[in-house]
């Protein structure tokens, strides 16, 4: 079910720049507050290839803010919607876990989490796909979705993205956020009124695997 839909049309791109653009002017962004101890997400598992994960202690990512990730029957109302964010490794690897910060709001929770191929700037085709459970509620910090896939071989210097999308057969009804990096922090000056930061809504993930 994964490659059933034009997948071009919903994911996001985050450009050299730090900025995001999405592709689709009516991707939803959803927001909440905070609630919970601060908890550190798992380290150390593998070969870290790619990670906009904020390092201990500081909370991992943005539990407040991200884009849904919904499967056909979600309870927010809107139309499915599903979330990628692109890397690309610095040297010759293989990935074997995949981490997001996709949380849960209602349904069942259980998402398809996959390493897709670059077609020209937008997701391609599916290189390793598995279905994994999410487990922490938006709006608490800062478990993990952990993801384990097939080895699969990635190249230096070419884009990949890590894909959160919903199991339609299992979990038509999921409702989630894939949440936002909290070290996605770009500066604007608009109107040349003078320059403030701000935190991008780059999702937030991570790469682990092996290096020859």
């Amino acid at each position: 079910m994964v490659t059933k839909r034009a997948l071009s049309s919903l994911f996001v791109l985050a450009l050299s720049s730090g900025m995001v653009v999405a592709q689709n002017a009516g991707l939803k962004i959803a927001h909440t507050t905070h609630s919970g101890p601060i908890k550190a997400a798992p380290t150390n598992l593998g070969q870290l290839l790619f990670s906009n994960l904020a390092p201990p202690p500081a909370a991992a990512y943005n539990d407040t803010t991200g884009y849904y990730v919904l499967g056909p029957t979600n309870s927010v109302g809107l139309s499915e919607q599903w979330i990628a964010v692109p890397f690309i490794p610095k040297r010759n690897a293989h990935v074997n876990l995949l981490q997001l910060a996709v949380q849960w709001i209602s349904g069942t929770n259980t998402i398809n989490v996959g390493l897709y191929s670059d077609n020209g700037g937008v997701v391609g085709s599916p290189l390793a796909v598995t279905s994994a459970p999410v487990t922490s509620t938006f709006g608490t910090c800062c478990q993990l979705v952990n993801a384990s896939i097939a080895s699969t071989a990635v190249t230096r210097g070419t884009q990949y993205w890590i894909v959160a999308s919903s199991d339609d057969v299992n979990a038509p009804d999921f409702t989630g956020v894939f949440d936002a990096s909290a070290t996605e922090i770009i500066g604007a000056d608009v109107s040349v009124t003078g320059w403030f930061s701000f935190t991008t809504l780059t999702p937030a993930a991570a790469a682990w695997g092996t290096i020859p």
